[in-house]
């Protein structure tokens, strides 16, 4: 059943007299769980029949013209996420500090939101209903974090008693139809060298075929991230610069040759490794589309490639950047900044880039990416720099959740006040148009 939380708008609200307590229940005859059931069940250019339970238990009819769907839906309470039962070792939510919001420490495993959103999920909790309503309603693709294919030491880092066999369900899937984009956190002693050679062996054999659908579409590994609050928890190694280094070397003819069988790139690692490691990035087209953008993969060479090309228009059009910046951000994408970006506009025509790193207070010195910065780290880093010359400073997005305000609950006003900067959030893609844009 779905909650609704509000009368339709006009004009449909005159067939349902809104209460609080309303739920929907049935369309056409079929229950409903949530939205997606909406809009898998949705009867094409016809009459929707809706079943409606109020609090007291009266059950009330309402039709609607199928031009009412979005209207409908925009009254439905938010999807509530299916929590996660493992206790992985490496679970970044298990390492955030004391005294954050509450949204902070939910632990999510619902296939659903790995549609929508891209969320990464286990399979562990999906069972043979989940697994039958994916397959019925085409929920493609999915994003499964996999870690590792060897079942016991699977069971081992996931936190959990029972032997689950991932590839089975992954086979399972490929078999329906359902395009699979696959993870690896990086732990090493734990799902390294060996495993990690199996795992890739394992994900390899069910990877989507060259013409067709259904299977693993790619297979990301990503560096475990670990905070200074890990008291109590199992201990683990970070992956530094060397191990890096060996990961890059270990899996390169492994992707050579998953892209010569397949024919195209398949295995990628995070752009962490070779930030870490000092090494020269893959060109773009060995990401694909970049289908793990937002789990780290390729964002620096792409982002190179847009801002190139912006640069480049922006020239053409005479209204290229002339005022210099400083950019204000973490760690790691100072790196990227300086190793790539920096020196490609300003070989490009760009005025310079002042680039500087934030280090992390909140979650420690061993965590550097831009979107786990918080915006008490970023005011202190804005508060040190000198107030003569006033600076245009940019701080990336990623910082801010979709609400506006970031990690510790501070908005862009709060992070910039009593300081003499002017400050922005430059749009990631719109970067250098923004940076043309300025007087």
């Amino acid at each position: 059943m779905i909650e609704l939380t509000g009368p339709l708008p006009h004009p449909h609200q005159r067939r349902h007299e809104w209460r609080p307590g309303d739920r929907l229940t049935h369309l056409d005859g079929r229950p409903v769980e949530d939205v997606l059931d909406v809009y898998y069940y949705q009867p094409e250019d016809a009459v929707m029949r809706l079943s409606i339970r109020r609090s007291g238990g009266e059950e009330v009819a309402v039709e609607l013209p199928p031009t009412a769907l979005d209207a409908l839906t925009a009254t439905f309470a938010p999807m509530e996420f299916k929590r996660c039962a493992c206790s992985c070792v490496f679970c970044f939510i298990d390492q955030n500090p004391r005294g954050m919001r509450d949204s902070i420490y939910v632990k999510d495993e619902d296939y659903r939101f790995s549609f929508l959103y891209g969320n990464y999920i286990t399979l562990t909790s999906l069972g043979t209903k989940g697994l039958r309503r994916v397959i019925e309603q085409r929920m493609t693709p999915l994003f499964v974090s996999v870690h590792v294919t060897d079942t016991a030491q699977r069971s081992r880092m996931l936190g959990i008693k029972r032997q689950y066999d991932v590839c089975e369900v992954l086979r399972s899937l490929k078999d329906n139809g359902i395009e699979l984009h696959t993870q690896i956190v990086l732990c090493p002693g734990w799902n390294d060298g060996a495993y990690l050679e199996r795992s890739f062996r394992d994900l390899f054999a069910l990877r989507r075929p060259a013409e067709g659908e259904g299977g693993v579409a790619s297979l990301a590994v990503v560096p475990v991230g670990l905070t200074a609050h890990r008291e109590g928890l199992t201990r683990l190694d970070p992956v530094t610069p060397a191990i890096a280094g060996r990961v890059i070397d270990q899996v390169a003819p492994w992707q050579s040759a998953a892209a010569a069988a397949w024919g195209g790139p398949f295995l990628h690692l995070s752009d962490e490794f070779y930030l870490l490691a000092d090494r020269v990035f893959p060109p773009a087209d060995h990401y694909a589309g970049f289908p793990q953008e937002d789990n780290g993969v390729g964002l620096t060479r792409r982002l190179e490639e847009v801002w190139l090309d912006s640069l480049r228009w922006a020239r053409e059009a005479r209204r290229a950047p002339k005022r210099p910046l400083t950019v204000l951000t973490s760690e790691l994408g100072a790196l990227a900044f300086r190793r790539v970006h920096a020196p490609a506009l300003e070989a490009a025509g760009a005025p310079p880039l002042d680039v500087i790193g934030v280090r992390n207070e909140f979650y420690g010195h061993t965590v550097t990416v831009a979107g786990l910065m918080t915006g008490g780290d970023l005011r202190r880093a804005l508060l040190d720099l000198p107030a003569r010359p006033r600076r245009t400073v940019c701080l990336s997005p990623r910082v801010f959740n979709s609400d506006g305000v970031t990690l510790d609950g501070l908005a862009l006003a709060d992070v910039a006040a009593g300081q003499p900067h002017e400050v922005h959030v430059p749009d990631e893609e719109g970067f250098v148009d923004f940076w043309a844009d300025l007087e």
